[in-house]
């Protein structure tokens, strides 16, 4: 089993904190993904909190009345697999290979034209052109 924290939501752009009003759930209760957890308050908008995981509510740390900043947290969930602590956030894959830009030497795609560094799209040449040439002229389908 693993823990997992839930965390007090940005509930609106510059929304900086929000108060715990009431519990809509105990230690030990079942929760699915997306169930209300919390209903929050804050200076522009009153919302619910909803779950990140389903699992079994192992904690809650908050309490009612309290004001936390954004991204406090306010419960754990205990979800299956994993280990009982806390999950790592995902660090991306080591695949051994670095970031790199192909070639200056690789062959440029045959029938296309475009200014290197240009902005504009790349405008196909020969039958394609006229197609999209004919195409847009009656408009979108």
């Amino acid at each position: 089993m693993a823990i997992e924290n839930i965390k007090m939501p940005q509930l609106g752009e510059s929304v900086t904190e929000g108060t715990i009003e009431k519990w809509l759930v105990q230690p030990g209760d079942h929760v699915n993904k997306y169930d209300p957890l919390a209903e929050v308050n804050t200076d522009k908008v009153t919302a619910e909190v909803p779950s990140s995981f389903t699992g079994i509510i192992k904690e809650l740390i908050a309490n009612e009345g309290d004001t936390l900043d954004v991204g406090a947290i306010v419960c754990t969930i205990e979800t299956e697999g994993g280990g009982s602590e806390p999950a790592e956030e995902a660090k991306p894959a080591e695949t051994g290979k670095e970031n790199v830009m192909p070639a200056a030497d690789t062959e440029v795609t045959k029938g296309l034209q475009g200014t290197k560094g240009s902005s504009q799209p790349v405008r196909p040449e020969g039958s394609k052109a006229r197609l999209l040439a004919c195409s847009s002229a009656f408009g979108p389908r």
